[in-house]
């Protein structure tokens, strides 16, 4: 089989594991996401934030499904993890099964809790809506687990295709590309994205597709690509409020190609499909894009005022390790030795890149980033006084917009720098691809299984070796499929990447050996 074949199947293989293994609500924000999509499928219109409530059926799962510690400080009716797992065997049992005796007809009954997510762009929960009507009758938790695979696999292949032709567009060559590619279906965060129901799964590939067709206009402007990239921009506006930064983007490129009709029409396009629905969340809530800080009136300027330079390198530091792994709505972390591995890494293959020579099609891939982190500034910034100072960074599913862009330039950069460039790229398939079997392995199966205790290798190896029946009654009583299912399709992801490791290292030792061979 081909390589992009198989690199594939490894990612739908990881959204198909990832939306199994998620328990239900674990995803960020994620019954308030799915409250979205059931009003509309339920054909209310659009949601307000102000008055729509979740339903009497998403209601009920809330005080059935454990949680977080972190998600019971907000909702204190929840039941923790620890707590759950400190019950006996047979009442954790029994509270499962209710999850999926819930009543389907309460989706027509509003509860008591308000949906915060109301405020966001509609279309990925559009797309939703429909399998989420077609299966009105099945149980929650299974009609939860379908749409998360649907978004998952959606998001999972118009990123792989995205990151494909992105590829092809700044030149990188084989298997350098691969790598760029198996890096990004192995990060954890891209799954806790993607593998859960939002609008992020959606959002996220479009800002992709709007890099390339922006490429794709830059190296032969036309009428006709113009309004494919602004296409993309007006889908993306109408998923997620941050595509707002982006259309600097494509005005840049056409002011630079003083290509002043197609900046008209782009603009045109943008406005009259997508500047409706800013308006309107203007005209009611005071604010354009989603975020519920900016409609309850926080000033993300204030931020300026509170900023220590000290703290500077340490927030960094946590936000780069938080992008790269953060366990869903637990926010647990990954060894900070590991985690910092990748960066350095990655740090290394980028200085590489900027040693080169650079074409146009690159520095669009730089202008876009550095739109996004503006952006992720502003964010940071309404995050730091909407939480009192207490929190200095934006939400880690944010940065996965500069996932694939930045690894695409790092791989770039090692595919022009010989030895040097060999041994980064290596390394970077060595640590991605540990830190995705670890993730399921050492990660989330123990905590989603019950186990608090350190997760290293001893204690891990124990666990399988002497509490595995402990350990599958735990996945049992919170995931969405039966345990079993689980760890095959651990142990199936887990082969698929120890063999795409072992191929990609080996054509990079081949490419080696052969460009030795021509000198």
């Amino acid at each position: 089989m081909k390589p992009r074949w198989l690199l594939l199947a490894y990612a739908l293989m990881n959204a198909v594991l990832y939306s199994m293994l998620l328990p239900l609500w674990e995803g960020f924000d994620e019954p308030f996401h799915f409250g979205y999509v059931q009003y509309l499928a339920n054909g209310n219109g659009f949601p307000d934030p102000r008055t729509s409530r979740l339903s009497q059926e998403v209601g009920s799962s809330l005080s059935l499904a454990p949680a977080s510690l972190s998600v019971q400080r907000n909702l204190p009716e929840i039941i923790s993890y620890p707590e759950f797992f400190g019950w006996p065997e047979s009442e954790r049992q029994r509270t499962h099964q209710r999850l999926s005796q819930i009543d389907p007809s309460l989706r027509w009954q509003p509860s008591d809790f308000l949906d915060y997510e109301a405020l966001q762009a509609p279309l990925a929960y559009a797309a939703l809506a429909l399998p989420e009507r077609a299966l009105a009758k099945m149980p929650l938790p299974s009609r939860v687990l379908l749409l998360r695979i649907i978004a998952s696999t959606l998001g999972g292949l118009l990123l792989f295709f995205g990151a494909e032709r992105l590829a092809r567009q700044l030149g990188i060559s084989d298997p350098h590309k691969e790598i760029a590619i198996f890096c990004t279906f192995s990060c954890q965060m891209i799954w806790a994205t993607l593998a859960h129901v939002a609008n992020d799964w959606l959002a996220l590939p479009l800002t992709l597709w709007l890099l390339v067709m922006v490429i794709h206009y830059e190296e032969c402007p036309s009428v006709r690509r113009a309004t494919f990239a602004s296409g993309v921009l007006v889908m993306g506006s109408l998923t997620k409020a941050y595509f707002i930064a982006f259309i600097p983007l494509l005005m840049s490129v056409c002011i630079l190609r003083r290509r002043w009709w197609d900046l008209g029409i782009g603009l045109v396009f943008i406005s009259a499909l997508a500047g409706p629905w800013y308006m309107r969340n203007l005209e009611r809530y005071g604010t354009i894009s989603g975020m519920q800080e900016l409609r309850q009136g926080t000033d993300p300027m204030l931020a300026l005022r509170a900023i220590h330079m000290a703290r500077i390198a340490a927030a960094l530091d946590s936000y780069a390790r938080g992008a790269l792994w953060t366990a869903n709505n637990t926010f647990r972390s990954f060894s900070i030795k590991t985690l910092r591995a990748v960066v350095l890494a990655w740090l290394a293959a980028l200085l590489l890149w900027a040693a080169t020579r650079h074409r146009r099609a690159e520095w669009i891939v730089i202008l876009f980033s550095g739109f996004f982190i503006l952006a992720l500034a502003y964010d940071t910034g309404i995050n730091y006084v909407a939480s009192h100072h207490e929190s200095a960074s934006p939400g880690p599913w944010y940065t996965q917009v500069l996932l694939v862009p930045m690894l695409a330039l790092a791989l770039l950069g090692t595919s022009r720098s010989g030895k040097g460039g060999k041994v980064v790229a290596v390394s970077m398939v060595l640590l991605f691809g540990y830190i995705l079997v670890a993730t399921y392995w050492v990660k989330l199966m123990p905590l989603y299984g019950g186990f608090e205790g350190r997760t290293s290798l001893a204690s891990v190896t124990m666990l399988y070796r002497e509490r595995l029946s402990m350990l599958m009654v735990g996945l049992n009583d919170v995931c969405l499929v039966p345990a079993a299912m689980i760890l095959l399709m651990s142990g199936l992801v887990a082969i698929a990447a120890v063999g795409q490791q072992a191929f990609l290292i080996r054509q990079l030792l081949a490419a080696q050996t052969s460009l030795s061979a021509k000198h």
